[in-house]
């Protein structure tokens, strides 16, 4: 998850453990009955999945889902409603009215911002969806593992600290890099392709399922933490 330069990052010394840094096991998803109308979500439209809590969402990147959707006319974003509550939902959802309305489109066409809901209904209305997009700057990391059942392709960017390089890490650990993108253009780009490239997109999915267990169960993170404290122990105990 860390970049090159991440030891400039920290006022810690950082020591890096190997691949996620996270023993992790494979998500046995609770039934539970979720429909696309039941959402809200058209039967026959290409839906992106949005599921970060929206105070991850920086207005900068705002203008990347009516671009899309410019490529894309019959298409939805599946956003969630804000853990503060509806005021504060209200504020996002008239920042998309405003960038949507920049370009000619309506925001009540292609958004809908869903209700807080139980673990098991999140991980099913991700089942409904498409395409998953994640949020720029500060990256999913158990929403993309909790989503990782239904073997949606990914799109997201790589940023700059690790915060913002988390789905990064997990695609790169299972060797599905060509949805990985490093500026707004190339993010936008893929998420059109995705959605208008159907043989592509099917080409990712089943990529996403055979190689989806090299994140689970890695002891070699849990290893590298024991050699780490054994080490420093037998160091500290030398020098006194």
């Amino acid at each position: 998850m860390e970049p090159p330069d991440g030891d400039d990052h920290y006022t810690e010394r950082l020591i890096r453990l190997p691949n996620l840094s996270i023993y992790y096991e494979q998500l046995d998803a609770a039934p539970a009955t979720v429909t696309r109308s039941g959402l809200g979500l058209r039967p026959d439209a290409t839906v992106f999945w949005c599921g970060q809590s929206p105070f991850k969402y920086l207005p900068r990147y705002d203008d990347i889902y009516p671009r899309i959707a410019q490529a894309v006319p019959d298409c939805q974003f599946a956003f969630i409603e804000h853990p503060l509550g509806k005021s504060a939902t209200e504020v996002f959802r008239r920042r998309l009215d405003h960038v949507f309305a920049a370009r000619g489109l309506a925001a009540t066409d292609h958004c809908v911002i869903l209700q807080r809901m139980l673990p098991e209904e999140f991980a099913a209305a991700i089942g409904q969806c498409d395409i998953v997009l994640d949020s720029i700057g500060w990256s999913g990391f158990n929403s993309t593992i909790e989503g990782l059942p239904h073997d949606l392709p990914i799109v997201t960017m790589a940023g700059p600290f690790m915060r913002g390089r988390h789905t990064t890490a997990i695609l790169t650990m299972m060797g599905v890099t060509e949805t990985i993108t490093t500026t707004v253009g190339e993010y936008v780009a893929v998420a059109q392709r995705l959605a208008t490239d159907t043989a592509w997109r099917a080409t990712i999915k089943e990529r996403m399922q055979h190689n989806k267990h090299r994140v689970y169960r890695d002891r070699a993170c849990i290893t590298a933490l024991e050699e780490f404290l054994t080490r420093v122990t037998r160091e500290r105990r030398a020098g006194s």
